[in-house]
């Protein structure tokens, strides 16, 4: 091999090398390890977090618990703490929102311990009051009695009563109550001798920590056994584990690049060494049949046609004879139902009867609830009605209004158009019942075997791909087969799989990309589609199951309602995460041994 050749595949080499390892550092650093330990830990908190609620609450319900099982629970959400700081700074490129999200979390975690100390030491000084408070008031009581003080015998028992009272119950009238009732109390104490004086301030200054401590102890109780720190480990783990998604879809896109790139190195090698064979060849030939210089003139006759050429003229040769290139046929399906329907006859094709029962299903149903609503709003106007004209009846004004018609009139003309219209609510309502009885069946006489479902993802992208450039990453694990209808099936993950297609179809800043991973957990079977396009807004995601809701200009809007309806028909679950400019995670959820309704 020349030394010239032997250079380039260095070069060469060096380039695919380095590209290579740096692939698979980015697919190395976007692997999500980090991730998931940050999400298991959230969830720890979240456990401690509840934990730590119920051991309040258990504390706060027996006088005599003590507090030591309050502050075992500080260690281990500090260490808690502390690993999850240190878990996300070694994330790489962690997102600003996210680090923003855990700092919130962590300090929402902070703000619970505080209040937890606070509440502890705040119960304690109550329940000493509450503990000595009717001793107290034995003792006031009966020395009261023994010196014919009958007047502060009543004006003691009514306090320890509204005591106990806003105790029970803490208001800021009964608190300003009982602070008047103490005062007058703690004024006319300097009227009695000392052996009823002292145990009468004895008792006020349990009765005055009980008014003062109760309430902001009764606040802190609520905010430390409070949800809060529940709701935000659901969002805060549902950021996670997009983020999560994304980085696993970019890990898979790199080890690829990385693997492209050894294989172009090894192509590269082995292209070069047949340059340099089919180079060195014909020279040896040469050598070998005439040792003597040969001439100018026979020298092209005896020197055999280079071989390099013919891979070009192969691959011209179409050039110089053009043939006309048609493109095999894609069965592409839309998302949505009138695409579905439309795709092929009603009577050939069990997915269009299916998608067109459903359609006249949630016609019936909005149609049925519209009735209702507005049945209801008639009977309302006929109730009001009648209260105007009980009151008119009974009133000694004329019954006429300020043009000259009669009330009368007037107030009979509005029952009977309530009436009309309530008599053609109860129509509409009927015939709701009659186009929901149409489709009860529809679907039920499908055939139903045991399906794989890998099998139906991989139909789905075969029909929806065809015709677009995006990237598509599978991950199907191992999963059991299901008995279902493969009919509905296909059908859900279509719906499902060109949402996403369609999300992706408009980026201009990146690669649309859609990852589909199935797997098999404890005794379900997860389906998890993610793509990287627009995203949903919250409020467009608030709406999305609702039938004919859409943002798609000539769709109908029932895919995603089709799709939620065939999953919890199957006793399973589908949620929607999504962040709006970035993508979406659309999870369903399927009981592993479902066999179908």
């Amino acid at each position: 091999m020349r030394s010239g050749a032997v250079i380039l595949g260095i070069v060469v080499s060096t380039i695919l090398l380095a590209a290579a390892g740096a692939l698979y550092v980015l697919a190395s650093n976007n692997n999500g390890q980090h991730y998931r330990q940050t999400i298991d830990l959230v969830r720890q908190i979240q456990l401690v977090s509840s934990e730590w609620s119920m051991e309040i609450t258990r504390v706060r319900s027996n006088p005599f618990a003590d507090f030591d099982s309050l502050a075992a629970f500080i260690p281990r959400m500090g260490r808690l703490k502390e690993d999850l700081s240190d878990t996300a700074q070694r994330i790489p490129g962690l997102p600003d929102r996210l680090a923003s999200d855990i700092q919130a979390y962590v300090n929402a975690v902070e703000a619970k311990e505080e209040r937890v100390e606070r509440f502890k030491t705040g119960y304690a000084v109550v329940r000493n009051s509450k503990r000595y408070l009717p001793l107290a008031a034995t003792n006031v009581l009966r020395q009261a009695q023994d010196s014919k003080e009958d007047v502060l015998v009543r004006n003691v028992s009514s306090l320890i009563r509204d005591v106990n009272l806003y105790v029970a119950r803490p208001t800021d009238t009964s608190q300003s109550r009982l602070i008047g009732e103490m005062k007058e109390l703690r004024e006319a104490s300097v009227a009695y001798p000392p052996s009823l004086a002292n145990p009468l301030a004895n008792l006020l200054s349990h009765a005055e920590v009980l008014v003062d401590k109760q309430g902001p102890t009764e606040d802190l109780f609520e905010k430390a056994t409070s949800n809060r720190i529940s709701d935000l480990t659901g969002q805060l783990t549902g950021n996670l584990e997009f983020e999560l998604g994304r980085k696993m879809v970019l890990a898979t896109y790199y080890e690829r690049g990385s693997l492209a790139a050894v294989g172009l190195l090894v192509l590269f090698w082995i292209l070069l060494a047949i340059q340099q064979r089919a180079r060195s060849g014909p020279a040896t030939v040469e050598v070998v049949s005439q040792p003597s210089p040969p001439s100018p003139d026979a020298a092209p006759a005896q020197v055999s046609p280079d071989p390099e050429p013919q891979p070009v003229a192969a691959a011209e040769s179409p050039a110089a004879d053009p043939q006309p290139v048609v493109p095999a046929p894609v069965s592409a399906k839309p998302t949505g139902i009138p695409a579905t329907v439309s795709s092929a006859p009603a009577d050939s094709d069990p997915q269009a009867e299916l998608a067109h029962a459903f359609l006249v299903k949630c016609i019936a149903g909005t149609l049925a609830a519209s009735a209702d609503e507005i049945a209801g709003r008639m009977d309302y106007l006929r109730r009001t009605q009648q209260k105007i004209r009980e009151v008119l009846h009974n009133s000694d004004a004329p019954m006429e209004l300020p043009e000259g018609d009669d009330l009368s009139d007037e107030i009979e003309a509005i029952s009977a158009i309530a009436s009309s219209v309530s008599q053609k609510m109860n129509g509409f309502a009927d015939l709701a019942k009659r186009l929901d009885a149409l489709t009860n069946d529809t679907g039920n006489d499908l055939e139903r075997s045991m399906i794989d479902i890998n099998s139906c993802v991989e139909e789905v992208l075969a029909e929806g791909t065809g015709q677009n450039d995006a990237t598509v990453v599978r991950n199907l694990g191992e999963i059991p087969e299901i008995f279902a209808s493969k009919t509905e099936f296909h059908l859900l993950l279509t719906e499902i799989v060109n949402n996403s297609l369609l999300a992706i179809g408009g980026l201009e800043d990146r690669k649309g990309i859609v990852k589909i991973d199935t797997a098999r957990k404890n005794d379900e079977i997860l389906i998890t589609v993610i793509d990287n396009g627009t995203g949903i807004s919250p409020e467009r995601r608030m709406n999305i199951f609702k039938p004919f809701y859409t943002s798609r200009d000539g769709a109908m809007g029932l895919g995603l309602t089709l799709a939620g309806h065939l999953v919890r028909k199957y006793e399973g679950v589908i949620k929607i995460n999504s962040l709006p400019g970035q993508g979406t995670v659309a999870r369903i959820t399927l009981p592993a041994g479902i066999s179908g309704p």
